[in-house]
């Protein structure tokens, strides 16, 4: 198994990660996460790691197949290592960037990550 492979279990983990931040605040109740979630200011770190949630949910939903896709079709194993692995970072500077309130460097931070996604498109369609 390929350190891309490893890497898709890792962006999986991601938003669970995040969610288990945004679920950290005090008052949370288990029987109505989603309420909880509601409730809290928009500026407060748990809001905007419930925010980072989501967005990790959709980027797994870019990065996963761009993986497989890569994997099906023989793409050289050190560019769909470095691709998953650079991919993989820039989440987890994301997900720093979202929890500081950091909202241009998130920006910034996500593209790169989607750069990454299309090199792992890119390097499929030159096979």
């Amino acid at each position: 198994m390929l350190f891309a492979h490893w890497m898709l279990l890792v962006a999986s983990f991601l938003p669970i990660i995040a969610t288990s931040f945004a679920k950290s605040g005090k008052g949370y109740d288990n029987s109505q996460p989603r309420a909880y979630i509601e409730t809290l200011g928009a500026n407060t770190l748990q809001r905007r790691m419930a925010w980072a949630e989501s967005n990790s949910w959709e980027a797994l939903m870019m990065f996963a197949p761009a993986v497989l896709l890569a994997t099906f079709l023989n793409v050289d194993a050190l560019v769909l290592n470095l691709c998953a692995g650079g991919f993989i970072v820039a989440r987890i500077v994301y997900l720093i960037c979202y929890a500081k309130n950091l909202a241009s460097a998130r920006s910034a931070v996500w593209s790169v990550g989607l750069l990454f996604v299309i090199g792992l498109y890119v390097a499929a369609a030159l096979v």
